[in-house]
């Protein structure tokens, strides 16, 4: 898996830019390396770039994307662990980070206490689709033909122990029914599958079924965030119709464990700034990813209560990851 790594160094592309933003003290410190467990070109890859960029132009920092895909997202998460505390590495997370420590047997770290949480950065809308065609077109209908189905109705997520199977299973929790998990190895091999009347129905990115929804291959049923999604008011949310449900794919940033805390200010500040570059949110706001930040503090209540939900739905669902 290490050979898979691949770094890139984000630098300003306008040098009067940077002269007339950078500190002298700032264009003498080390670059700062954000460590990406997954592998480039997918969407947490361009989130990590389009962040690293802003960071760059707003701090005159040279920042360094480095890749460590690997044993759902723990390989690359591991290296942050294990970085020096010194502000100069910092790991973007996923959802993963909080489901691997509420359902994996095994861990080779804690999600909490090997960490300096520095922010919570967003998330991605997910949604539950279903091919053209289907005979359920909301969710209220899909649970009535759930629950005259002789067999469970099947739906596809984006692998086990993804927060695509976890919504799906918490959909299956909250509205009383029965749900066959079928796990794909991402979301093009979904959408074969859709076309192919393989499966029927899935829960995957916003972003990855618009231009579906926009051909008119497949239909939206609901989106799993507590709320419509303000740039996509269209879609309903599935907590429209099962009060309480919320599964989000969130993003954010950790430290290593005993980094200073001013040093982790700093970081959340220049992340921050980033993410409030009109380019910046712009261009995230097309990939389906609302921008909600969350200072160091609050970033570790919500880690603290997501480890716990996803714990739950594992209980109640008999999920869990053994190796």
């Amino acid at each position: 898996m290490l050979r898979q790594r691949r770094s890139a160094v984000v630098w300003l592309t306008s040098a009067g830019l940077c002269a007339a933003r950078a500190q002298p003290a700032a264009a003498a410190t080390k670059p700062l390396r954000i460590i990406v467990p997954q592998p480039p070109g997918g969407a947490t890859d361009a989130i990590a770039r389009l962040i690293g960029q802003g960071m760059a132009a707003s701090s005159g920092r040279a920042v360094v994307i480095e890749n460590r895909p690997g044993a759902g997202t723990i390989l690359g998460t591991l290296a942050v662990a294990h970085a020096v505390p010194d502000g100069n590495t910092i790991g973007l997370v996923v959802s993963a980070h909080a489901i691997n420590q509420a359902l994996r047997k095994k861990m080779p770290f804690d999600a909490l206490a090997d960490f300096a949480p520095v922010c919570l950065g967003g998330h991605a809308v997910m949604a539950l689709v279903a091919s053209a065609g289907f005979p359920a077109q909301t969710v209220q209908e899909l649970i009535r033909l759930a629950r005259r189905s002789p067999q469970p109705v099947a739906f596809a997520s984006l692998g086990i122990g993804t927060a695509s199977h976890l919504a799906g299973r918490l959909l299956a929790l909250k509205a009383g029914i029965a749900l066959q998990h079928l796990p794909y190895n991402g979301s093009a091999q979904i959408y074969r599958a859709m076309h192919g009347d393989q499966v029927r129905l899935a829960v995957v990115t916003l972003e990855s079924a618009l231009p579906h929804l926009r051909a008119g291959r497949i239909e939206l049923l609901g989106v799993t965030t507590a709320r419509r999604n303000a740039a996509f008011p269209q879609f309903p949310a599935i907590a429209e119709t099962l009060d309480g449900y919320e599964v989000l794919s969130f993003f954010g940033f950790l430290a290593p464990a005993r980094t200073p805390s001013a040093l982790v200010e700093r970081l959340y500040r220049d992340i921050s700034n980033a993410l409030r570059e009109p380019a910046v949110s712009r261009r995230l706001a097309d990939m389906a990813i609302v921008v909600d930040l969350a200072a160091p503090g609050a970033f570790e209540s919500f880690l603290r209560d997501q480890i716990r939900r996803y714990a739950e739905i594992g209980r109640l669902s008999g999920i869990r990851i053994e190796s």
